[in-house]
């Protein structure tokens, strides 16, 4: 399968798409409100970097944005002023190839994961400290950037990394008859396969479906993983061996998804872009997701206006919030911490005027509309 570096999601793609359909500016509004909730914009941060972000992370009072292109890492605060940037080459002892996912951890460190299957280890400066090799290569050649295919739990990183024992994620009925993550010790370097799919995923069916990425989020002892192209969100004990507890439904009737086949005849026209989960974040008492519920072709008709990405958070004893709709020029969320908490996401440059020589991030927070 060629390499291509491209978002290669659902969302973005379609965004790009028909964006010339559409006139939109970033001035549109500041509050999207919804049953006695709504996201209000705090501020407008505008960071001074060139080209587009492949990888992002925000955790407590720090920002880190990555281009692949340049090799650039920069890290800002909550006011948008910058704490520290450094490039790093693509090749060689001292660099990383494309990176499409970074961890900030609590002691300000940084984990980087890049597609030839390097883990790179960044002090606070941005600079690499530590890099180890996985020991296959990577099976998933889709560059999509930003992904959410990795989490710290512990000494171990949990990781999606399939290639073990020359498997190919392409391959019919691959979730289903391997395992979902790879498990790395931090301290001797050891990986071990993890995790096991869920009964109740549609990828248990011996079908063909369109090829999706899981997502994952950890918080204490409860790893969260959902399948951006399935409305489930599946719940795991880490604290048993990684145990699967239950799966919840994202609850969303209108998520658009394109039926399993027993041939691999794709997209059959009905379909003008899938449903998509674009972030899962585990929370002290929950998880939240960010998704798109994607959009059907009907006949004769051009839209005119695409549906936004949404927001709602899960809590057990409460069940699902009412979905929120965020600004609609978002690209992606860096983060979400709670309704308690500001959270951050990067503008899409579709929508900006000028230049590419800076990138635009809003912070944001869920307030009582009551």
């Amino acid at each position: 399968m060629p390499l291509t570096f491209d978002m290669n999601s659902t969302y973005y793609s379609f965004l790009a798409l028909i964006a010339t359909l559409l006139i939109s500016s970033c001035g549109s509004g500041n509050t999207n409100q919804h049953d006695g909730y709504e996201i209000v914009v705090l501020d407008t941060l505008s960071i001074p970097f060139e080209g587009e972000v492949h990888a992002a992370d925000f955790s407590g009072n720090r920002g880190l944005i990555y281009n692949y292109r340049s090799g650039k890492y920069l890290a800002f605060d909550s006011t948008g002023s910058i704490l520290v940037s450094n490039s790093l080459p693509a090749e060689g002892e001292n660099g990383l190839f494309y990176v499409n996912g970074l961890k900030i951890l609590p002691d300000g460190e940084v984990l980087a994961h890049s597609i030839k299957g390097e883990i790179g280890l960044l002090n606070q400066n941005l600079q690499l400290k530590e890099k180890m090799f996985m020991p296959f290569p990577n099976g998933a050649m889709d560059l999509k950037r930003n992904v959410q295919i990795m989490a710290r739990w512990q000494d171990d990183l949990l990781l999606f990394y399939p290639g073990r024992d020359n498997k190919s994620p392409y391959d019919k009925g691959y979730f289903r008859d391997n395992h979902l993550l790879e498990k790395v010790n931090m301290k001797t370097g050891e990986t071990a396969p993890f995790l096991q799919l869920s009964p109740e995923s549609k990828y248990q069916q011996d079908l063909h479906f369109e090829q999706p990425t899981p997502l994952i989020s950890v918080r204490d002892n409860q790893l969260y993983l959902a399948f951006n192209k399935e409305p489930l969100v599946h719940r795991y004990d880490l604290s048993k061996e990684g145990n699967w507890e239950e799966s919840i439904s994202l609850e969303t009737p209108d998520f658009v998804q394109i039926k399993g086949q027993s041939i691999p005849l794709g997209n059959d026209g009905s379909v003008l872009a899938e449903g998509e989960i674009t972030g899962l974040y585990a929370l002290d008492n929950g998880f939240a997701v960010s998704y798109f519920e994607g959009l059907l072709q009907e006949p004769n008709r051009t839209p005119t206006s695409l549906p936004g990405q949404q927001l709602k958070w899960f809590i057990p004893e409460q069940g699902w919030s009412d979905p929120l709709s965020l600004p609609f020029e978002l690209l992606f969320l860096l983060n979400f911490e709670g309704i308690e908490n500001p959270f951050y996401a990067i503008l899409n440059p579709l929508y900006l005027k000028g230049g590419s020589n800076e990138v635009k991030i809003l912070k944001l927070q869920v307030k009582s509309s009551l």
